[in-house]
């Protein structure tokens, strides 16, 4: 099988088989590229869709509501006029294109450094940052869902929450869009608990150790950082 065949075969493989699929990207670093190219696409693609779908105006209005009754009527307009869909398109796809792989990459050298300190069994870089490339691809069935919500949006009024469907915000939760603790919230999605999910069975299988290990070296910064985030937030 050819190394394209195979790179293609793995984007399935890791919905329906990841045991297989992780094993697989173990010795191809290459891989990386496919997963990430993918979800950077999938990302930009929602981004332009909600812009060009949504109510403008409207979309304004909700942005700003949660300061609305601090700000002076000339602050309201001039904050009117800064917002225009160039404008928010551009920070918002390059937030994506650049913000993505940065993580990744903060990730994958918090698990290169977390293996050669625990005296795992060694993995080069490259290797970890494909391991948070591959595993973070489900994360691009989100993208596909909050397509779906914003195609089928009947008049353009829709929060860029609403369109967050695998978020526990929009499941449960309902904190509008801009007020206190929304954006910690939406940040618990769906496709990150089966992310998570398949960095501690990776780390397990690359590494060896028990699952609960693989677990505690996963979830350890993850459940730190939405500690203190939360305190942000709510205090």
């Amino acid at each position: 099988m050819s190394t394209e065949a195979s790179a293609f075969a793995t984007l399935l493989n890791i919905f329906v088989e990841p045991k297989r699929a992780l094993e697989d990207i173990r010795g191809h670093v290459g891989w990386l590229w496919y997963p990430l190219i993918i979800v950077l696409a999938a990302g930009v693609a929602t981004q332009l869709c909600y812009m060009h779908v949504v109510d403008f105006n409207w979309f304004v209005d909700q942005a700003l509501a949660p300061k609305a009754a601090d700000m002076t009527a000339d602050q309201l307009r001039a904050a009117h006029e800064r917002m225009t869909p160039g404008t928010l398109n551009f920070f918002a796809v390059a937030g994506i294109v650049v913000g993505v792989p940065v993580w990744y990459l903060l990730q994958a050298l918090y698990f290169f450094f977390a293996a050669k300190l625990g005296g795992y069994q060694d993995q080069g870089f490259g290797q970890w940052f494909s391991f948070v490339s591959w595993t973070s691809f489900v994360g691009m069935l989100g993208f596909v869902a909050s397509g779906v919500a914003i195609l089928l949006a009947k008049n353009g009024q829709i929060s860029p929450v609403d369109t967050d469907v695998t978020s526990l915000n929009t499941l449960l939760f309902h904190v509008p869009f801009g007020h206190k603790g929304q954006a910690l919230l939406s940040s618990l999605r769906l496709t990150a608990f089966w992310s998570w999910g398949l960095m501690i069975l990776g780390l397990s299988q690359w590494t060896g150790k028990s699952l609960g290990r693989a677990a505690t070296v996963v979830l350890l910064p993850y459940a730190a950082g939405y500690i203190i985030w939360a305190l942000i937030a709510f205090l």
